[in-house]
């Protein structure tokens, strides 16, 4: 049985219960640097440098290369979190929201990226707008994909989730309802990416960029961007901005009508009800007042 994940989705995330991977990574970080250098030589043979282990968990670990760092490697446990992360760098490529890719390998699962050291004031009203911004970005990127993209993630489009299995939800209903709103703001071939990993030291600073996303490994094109919305209401609470749920929401729906995205405030606040009814979550902190 699973437990509820503590956070900005309580009730609506769980968290999988042990032994649920087949090959877990190691937890010591010795062990798991020996066994990624190694990785390393084998299928990354460029990427030069002395390793140091960053985390390491028993789903994923990260690493730099490099003294001073230059590369950030990225090794996940599992395929499908692997396989959601490599799929972010496809779709967003136009989006420049997330740190250069440098080199991927699917038989190791790992990516290796460019190392950002700057993590962003989300404390600062400006750099807390632009965070906004670059999700606001993520959720209507479908509607900038050439045709090709298009036609390869049409099996994703939002009009054809409507019709889908939710009895996975507490209320299908009320998901089938977010769904249809969804739908009538970014128009029927919307596909809905979102539930990005979205916290404070995720967020990072770039020279010719305003913000980068450095972990996207949780998007996917099943879910809406509302969970995304949840969570910079609860961040801005934490970074002790005014009426952050009030904010978070007019600034989100600026910025989705600069993309082009079509929402009405009463519609986003009856989508994000619905998310809350349909899931279990436990507070949209402050997005429904």
């Amino acid at each position: 049985m699973t437990t509820v994940a503590p956070g900005p989705l309580a009730g609506a995330a769980r968290l999988r219960p042990d032994g649920w991977l087949t090959h877990p990574l190691p937890t010591d970080p010795e062990t798991a640097t020996a066994r990624i250098s190694a990785l390393l030589r084998r299928h990354h043979p460029d990427a030069a440098g002395p390793v140091r282990c960053l985390t390491a968990r028993y789903r994923s670990a990260t690493f730099t290369v490099g003294g001073p760092p230059h590369t950030i490697v990225k090794w996940h446990a599992d395929e499908t979190a692997y396989l959601a992360e490599r799929l972010a760098y496809d779709l967003l490529t136009a989006e420049r929201v997330l740190p250069t890719l440098r080199d991927s390998h699917d038989g190791a699962r790992t990516l290796l990226v460019d190392y950002l050291p700057d993590t962003a004031n989300l404390a600062d009203p400006d750099v807390f707008d632009d965070l906004i911004a670059t999700v606001a970005h993520v959720h209507t990127a479908s509607a900038r994909w050439d045709t090709t993209i298009q036609e390869a993630m049409a099996p994703w489009r939002v009009d054809t989730a409507v019709h889908g299995d939710a009895s996975w939800t507490d209320d299908p209903r009320a998901w089938r309802r977010m769904l249809r709103l969804v739908a009538a703001a970014h128009g029927p071939g919307h596909v809905p990416l979102g539930n990005l990993d979205l916290k404070p030291d995720h967020v990072r600073r770039d020279a010719d960029r305003p913000l980068v996303l450095v972990d996207v490994e949780t998007l996917r094109p099943d879910v809406t961007g509302l969970p995304d919305v949840v969570t910079l209401a609860y961040l801005a609470a934490h970074a002790d901005h005014p009426r952050p749920g009030i904010r978070v929401r007019g600034r989100y729906l600026h910025h989705l009508g600069q993309a082009g995205a079509r929402w009405a405030d009463r519609d986003l606040i009856a989508a994000l009800t619905g998310f809350a009814t349909a899931t279990g979550l436990a507070s949209l902190h402050g997005l429904d007042s």
